[in-house]
């Protein structure tokens, strides 16, 4: 069997687009901020805000899970003749507010 004169060709660019970065050249490294990709404007995410909320509360949810529905009604959901659980405005509002804002996502790596 003749060996190919070519070395380096196809198979060294995909190996080389295969091939692991090394740490400093990394485009997201541990530890790194995330930022902030705002394609709405702050009115356009209160619009769909609101909608969200309107439907939460007008059309609810249905066939909502036996086990949860005693707990959503004691925090404030309305569990309709209909079946449909319906959630006031103000608790919706309530829950956001106190919902933690602050967390620490950890990597799988044990390293990070």
């Amino acid at each position: 069997m003749a060996q190919n004169k070519r070395m380096g060709g196809r198979e060294a660019r995909k190996a080389l687009r295969t091939a692991e970065l090394a740490d400093d050249i990394k485009p997201v490294r541990p530890g790194l901020q995330g930022g902030h990709y705002k394609i709405l404007t702050d009115a356009e995410c209160k619009k769909i805000h609101n909608a969200a909320c309107d439907a939460l509360e007008i059309i609810g949810m249905a066939d909502a899970p036996k086990t949860g529905v005693e707990f959503m009604v004691n925090a404030g959901a309305i569990h309709g003749d209909d079946g449909r659980l319906r959630f006031p405005k103000a608790l919706i509002e309530d829950t956001l507010a106190n919902a933690n804002r602050d967390f620490i996502l950890y990597g799988q790596d044990e390293q990070f």
